[in-house]
C-alpha cells in the first residue's frame, strides 16, 4: 500500500504530541497532512448543521485513495446499539475498499480505558479517527493530536466535541429527550406522575437525554417527575429500580428510559406488578428487541437512532476532509419515534 508508510508518519506525529503533553493547535497550517493546502481544522465549519441526506446529495460519494487506513474507538460491543454502530462503519469502508480496525472496551463507563485503546489506535497507522466517546472530554487530547497532525476527527452519536475541527455526526440527544417528553404528553391528555430511567451519569448522552426530557417536562405542567434515578445502561439495575419506584409510586403512569436496553428492565418490572398495557414505556435507541416488543403491545415507544447511518456517513466525512472538501461541524442524523402506527416498517435491524 503506497500510504502506508505516510500513514505511519502521521500517527508518530501524533503520538509525539501525546508524549509531550502538549496542547495542540489544530487550526494552523501545521494540521495539513502534505504540508501544503488546507488544514483539516480549515475545512470544517464549526458553526454549520447540515441534515445528513444534503450533505450526502452535495458532496457525492467519496473515493479513498491506496493505503487509507480508517480507526473506529467505540464503546462496548455487549450493547447492542454500539454493535451496529460498528457494523455500519465497517460495511461502509468494505464497500469503498478501505483499510479499518475497530477498538472496543469492555467497560461502557470506563474513561480510562477507552482513551488507552484511543491511544493504541494512534500507533496504527490510521489516515483518519473516528469515536464514540463515553464523555465529552475524553479523547479531546487525541482528537488534538490527530488534527495537530492532519488526521481527521469525527464523532459519532455520542458526545459531541468542542475541539475546533472536530466533525459530530448524529442526532440532538437534548431533543431525544424533549421528544419523549412530548410523546408522553401527547398520550397522557389528563397528565399523571412520570418516572425517569438515566444513564451513566458520566455520559453525555445521559446528560443532554435527561436535560433535554426535564425541560420539554416543564411544558406539560399536568406531568409531574417523581422519579429519577441512574441504572448506568444496566438491564438488571434497571428492573430492581423500576421496581422500587413502582412500590413507592403505585400509580406512575409512565417511564422514560435513556436507552433501550435498561427499558427492557423496567419492561419486567412492569410485566411482574402486573401493570402491562397500563403504565406507558418510552425508551431510546429503536434496538431490534424493543421493536419486537412494541409489536407485541408491551412496550409503547422507542426514540430511534440511526446507528448505521451514523457511521457509514462518518466514513464518508473522513474521506471528504482527506480529499479536501469542506463539511458542516454538525452532520445531523435525527432520531424519530417508533411505535405501534410504523414499527412494522423497522422490524429488522436499526436504520
Amino acid at each position: 500500500m503506497k500510504n502506508r508508510t505516510l500513514g505511519v508518519a502521521l500517527a508518530s506525529a501524533a503520538a509525539l504530541v501525546l508524549l509531550a503533553g502538549c496542547s495542540a493547535t489544530p487550526d494552523g497550517d501545521s494540521g495539513s497532512s502534505s504540508g501544503s493546502g488546507p488544514s483539516i481544522t480549515s475545512l470544517v465549519d464549526a458553526s454549520q448543521t447540515t441534515n445528513v441526506d444534503d450533505l450526502t446529495k452535495a458532496l457525492g460519494a467519496p473515493t479513498a485513495p491506496k493505503g487509507t487506513k480508517l480507526c473506529y474507538v467505540t464503546r462496548t460491543l455487549s450493547n447492542e446499539f454500539w454493535g451496529f454502530e460498528r457494523d455500519g462503519f465497517e460495511s461502509r469502508a468494505k464497500a469503498l475498499g478501505v483499510d479499518f480496525q475497530t477498538f472496543d472496551v469492555t467497560d461502557e463507563s470506563s474513561i480510562t480505558e477507552q482513551l488507552d485503546k484511543a491511544k493504541s489506535a494512534m500507533n496504527q497507522g490510521c489516515s483518519a479517527i473516528l469515536a464514540s466517546p463515553i464523555s465529552a472530554t475524553g479523547l479531546d487530547s487525541i482528537f488534538q493530536s490527530a488534527l495537530a497532525a492532519g488526521i481527521p476527527a469525527i464523532v459519532l452519536n455520542d458526545a459531541k466535541s468542542s475541539v475546533p475541527g472536530v466533525v459530530y455526526v448524529g442526532p440532538d440527544a437534548t431533543k431525544i429527550g424533549a421528544t419523549a417528553a412530548d410523546y408522553i404528553a401527547s398520550k397522557l391528555p389528563d397528565g399523571g406522575k412520570i418516572a425517569m430511567v438515566e444513564g451513566d451519569p458520566g455520559s453525555s448522552n445521559a446528560i443532554n437525554r435527561g436535560d433535554g426530557f426535564k425541560a420539554q417536562l416543564a411544558q406539560h405542567p399536568n406531568l409531574q417527575l417523581v422519579a429519577s434515578q441512574t441504572a448506568s445502561w444496566d438491564q438488571t439495575k434497571a428492573q430492581d429500580i423500576a421496581t422500587t419506584m413502582l412500590t413507592a409510586n403505585p400509580d406512575i403512569k409512565a417511564f422514560y428510559s435513556q436507552n433501550d436496553g435498561m427499558a427492557l428492565g423496567v419492561q419486567a418490572a412492569i410485566d411482574a406488578k402486573g401493570l402491562t398495557g397500563k403504565v406507558m414505556l418510552v425508551g431510546t435507541d429503536g434496538i431490534p428487541e424493543a421493536k419486537k416488543q412494541i409489536a407485541a403491545g408491551s412496550y409503547t415507544a422507542t426514540v430511534s437512532e440511526r446507528p448505521t447511518t451514523e457511521a457509514s456517513t462518518g466514513v464518508d466525512v473522513a474521506l471528504w476532509l482527506l480529499a479536501g472538501k469542506k463539511v458542516p461541524g454538525w452532520v445531523d442524523v435525527p432520531a424519530f419515534v417508533v411505535d405501534s402506527t410504523n414499527v412494522g416498517q423497522y422490524a429488522t435491524g436499526m436504520p
